[in-house]
């Protein structure tokens, strides 16, 4: 008798192992591309928390109804990175440190910046002052979900995400 096994066998093998993997690389795919969204909600709530802070201060924002700060600069803001941009086409790469003209924070896959005309027509058709305190979108729009680009977050912590 002989011990071992037969090249049918060692066939079916290969074949289910072919199977499994034709399943699970499309699926590792997504979860990993939608494991890159979870800096958008932490970072938008620090923003929006800043941009709060900034307005209450009498020496910033003066406690003005309509007085929010409209650069990410100007609240403090920075990732992990520290890196800036004065585009959203920046933060490719190395991006800039945070300086005068920058209007984006570089995070991993997404740049944040405050409410400003173009960040915030991005969210809703007629932005109020207490809409859209913090804006993100994906530098890279191949890594992240496509119904998960842009995304927005106004005074109340509400997160809007398109």
């Amino acid at each position: 008798m002989k011990k071992g096994f037969t090249l049918i066998e060692l066939m079916i093998v290969i074949a289910i192992i072919g199977i499994l993997a034709a399943v699970a690389i499309p699926m590792y795919s997504d979860y990993t591309k939608k494991s890159r969204t979870s800096e958008v909600a932490t970072n938008l709530k620090e923003v929006v928390k800043m941009q709060i802070l900034w307005k209450e201060d009498p020496q910033l924002g003066g406690k003005s109804p309509n007085n929010w700060a409209k650069s990410i600069k100007s609240i403090g803001f920075k990732t992990s990175s520290n890196k800036g941009a004065a585009s959203i086409g920046d933060c490719t790469g190395t991006g800039i440190t945070i300086g005068a003209d920058t209007k984006w924070a570089c995070g991993t896959f997404y740049a944040f910046t405050t409410n400003n005309a173009a960040a915030a027509s991005e969210c809703t058709a007629a932005p109020s002052d207490n809409d859209n305190l913090a804006f993100a979108q994906a530098w890279d729009t191949n890594t992240v979900p496509s119904d998960f680009v842009k995304a927005c977050m106004d005074h109340s912590f509400n997160l809007k995400k398109q």
